[in-house]
């Protein structure tokens, strides 16, 4: 009795059983002990022949299951929907959430009025504010990394007993981050990178920071090997400079030099 399951570009599973009443024994029970462990011998060493081919298998099993599931998350990746934004245009939606945002990051911002009913006026007054603000990455659908992080800054339900006070707060807030909405896809901080990754492509229209080691690395692959190689040899055809050797300091022209330019006729 055997057991087989594929799931192709995932698991491929063969498991066999032998059970005793599946064999018939009336002619092997006529050989001499001697001859029945030769040839038991015999078929355990073909046994472990196709057990070897069948790791063989296993082996070229897993390389066509590798290309299966390239093919199957490139098209993954080409399905992944353009993330929305709101072109780093204030726009007011439900529920009087107002948002900015563009293919890297969001702000959205709340107000609640507090109010209780007077019965001196017979209508509800607002008594004070509550506001909730976040700035956070604007990540698209399903991405490499959705872990801790995804919110850079923010504060919910913060109090304020006057209007004016809590909107001079929030116009602090937006000041304070406009600078990451002027750009529709503006880089990527390397360490957020896999964010907007999906299946470890980078989507398109994103690109990264380039961090200072980058750099540094950049600009010395510019430099080829041949103008390492002259800098190294004019520095050591350099003539050295002699140790406890001065030179001497430039003579200053005499006072009646200086009296002599300085009272020269100009044409």
């Amino acid at each position: 009795m055997s057991y087989s399951h594929l799931d192709p570009g995932r698991e491929l599973e063969i498991c066999g059983h032998l059970y005793s009443n599946q064999m018939d024994l009336s002619e092997l029970v006529q050989l001499p002990p001697a001859e029945l462990c030769k040839r038991e011998e015999a078929s355990v060493e073909q046994e472990k022949a196709i057990y070897a081919k069948m790791l063989e298998i296993e082996k070229e099993w897993v390389q066509q299951a590798i290309q299966t599931l390239a093919f199957r998350k490139a098209q993954q990746y080409l399905k992944v929907p353009p993330t929305l934004h709101t072109s780093n245009k204030w726009v007011k939606g439900e529920y009087d959430w107002h948002e900015i945002s563009n293919m890297v990051y969001k702000f959205t911002w709340h107000v609640y009025e507090n109010s209780s009913w007077s019965r001196a006026e017979q209508k509800s007054i607002i008594h004070s504010y509550d506001l909730s603000w976040y700035l956070t990455y604007n990540t698209p659908r399903e991405p490499d990394y959705t872990g801790p992080g995804r919110q850079i800054a923010g504060q919910e339900r913060k109090h304020f007993a006057e209007k004016s006070e809590m909107e001079r707060y929030l116009q602090g807030r937006i000041k304070a981050y406009a600078h990451l909405f002027t750009e529709i896809s503006p880089p990527i901080p390397a360490e957020e990178k896999r964010r907007f990754c999906v299946n470890g492509v980078l989507l398109p229209g994103y690109t990264v920071e380039i961090t200072m080691d980058q750099a540094v690395s950049d600009l010395l692959a510019l430099a080829e090997d041949d103008d390492l190689a002259a800098l190294a040899q004019d520095t050591s055809t350099r003539a050295p400079v002699q140790e406890g050797r001065k030179e001497a300091p430039a003579k200053r022209p005499t006072h009646s030099k200086l009296h002599k330019r300085k009272c020269a006729p100009t044409r």
